[in-house]
């Protein structure tokens, strides 16, 4: 075999764990979407919120704040696969609602139309680096969800988030 031939050869069979390698140092991140309804009552309410998560850590917390007042919705058990929808307004037993000094919280609702929230979903494991929303940010206020009709898209990135219909929800990782 030909010395060209033999350093192609060994080229290409250390190739595979290079690709592995660099699979697994890719950032997780995902995406949250606040479904809006284009329907007034959506000023009164929090909206459901669409979850997917690229690697395999879901989602353990979900951090909701205004300058008023915040919640954290601590996830009680692991999600199967990479989508959840939480209705923040009654996220039912899959979540523990708290505020943000730690008391137990029974409900949650919007301050104003116009008040503005920041959406922060962290996976399990940026839980145990003590590190904040791997998975999503997200910015809203209800008012933009009752004026509209789709799925405001937050991503790692934090900033506004993007108006989308439903059928293209979630971007890909």
């Amino acid at each position: 075999m030909p010395v060209l031939d033999r350093a192609t050869l060994r080229q290409l069979v250390a190739l595979p764990p290079a690709c592995l390698l660099l699979t697994s140092c890719m950032s997780d991140g995902g995406a949250a979407g606040a479904v809006a309804t284009g329907h007034f009552s959506a000023r009164h309410q929090f909206p459901v919120v669409m979850i997917s998560w690229c690697g395999d850590s879901p989602p353990a917390r979900i951090d909701l704040d205004s300058q008023e007042h915040g919640w954290q919705l601590h996830a009680t058990r692991d999600f199967p696969g990479d989508e959840v929808e939480v209705d923040l307004s009654a996220p039912g037993e899959d979540w523990e609602i708290t505020d943000s000094e730690g008391a137990p919280a029974y409900r949650v609702v919007p301050e104003s139309a116009a008040t503005e929230y920041t959406l922060g979903v962290t996976s399990a494991d940026a839980l145990e680096d003590e590190a904040e929303h791997d998975i999503a940010t997200l910015s809203f206020n209800t008012e933009l969800l009752a004026a509209d009709d789709g799925v405001y898209v937050g991503t790692e990135d934090p900033g506004d988030g993007t108006l989308v219909s439903a059928d293209e929800f979630p971007p890909e990782c």
